[in-house]
């Protein structure tokens, strides 16, 4: 019941045989979030020495960014055969998301937002989040797109709250959102992020639409 940092420092410093051992004992307990708490040459080390089976077990309980930290370490024939094994929809998206350049924010993003068009309200903005069971695990705000999904707004949970059901979402949606740019470098988006003190950021495809989250 480690914490994955706390489990990523326990794995480093365990013998280098030990650590994929410690991995398959855990089964279907171990948490693969861990492996990205690791330096990158242990990661590596690890990563070559599990099954592509027990792989893809572990990355199918990942947020997308990071399943694409893990196989974006494999060559190239290991990280397909384990995004083979994947279910179609996660198959997919990951690897549209590995077609991002290295280094970009697009590698880095999460893909799992919650969107919603402008004409929703707040009800049932509410009420869509309550009944649905697959949220993202920890979010900021609800994203406004049009029905090309492009980028419209956000509308933070704290004023979504405060307002009346009836209240349509692109009447309390902030338009000025700062967003990124899933092919800006990822040094970018973190001096973004420093810059105008954000806790997350939309991130955009070439044509505004929304493909995921910082």
């Amino acid at each position: 019941d480690l914490h994955e940092s706390d489990l990523g420092a326990l794995i480093e410093a365990l013998p280098h045989d030990d650590r994929p051992r410690l991995v398959e004992l855990l089964g279907r307990d171990f948490d693969f979030t861990a492996l990205t708490e690791v330096d990158d040459a242990i990661r590596e080390e690890i990563l070559d020495e599990l099954e592509n089976e027990t792989l893809a077990e572990g990355v199918k309980e990942l947020d997308s960014d990071d399943a694409v930290a893990i196989l974006e370490d494999l060559d190239a024939e290991d990280r397909a055969e384990v995004l083979e094994q994947l279910p179609a929809n996660e198959r997919i998206e990951l690897a549209r998301q590995l077609d991002y350049p290295e280094g970009s924010a697009g590698r880095l993003m999460q893909t799992d937002v919650i969107a919603a068009p402008p004409f929703w309200t707040v009800g049932q903005s509410i009420d869509f989040m309550r009944e649905t069971g697959d949220l993202p695990e920890t979010f900021y705000e609800i994203f406004v797109v049009d029905r090309d999904r492009r980028l419209l707004g956000a509308v933070f949970l704290d004023r979504l709250l405060r307002t009346k059901r009836p209240v349509r979402l692109d009447e309390i949606l902030a338009d000025d959102v700062q967003k990124v740019r899933a092919t800006d470098d990822q040094a970018d988006a973190a001096r973004a992020f420093q810059r105008y003190n954000l806790v997350s950021a939309p991130v955009v495809d070439d044509e505004d639409r929304l493909v995921g989250v910082l």
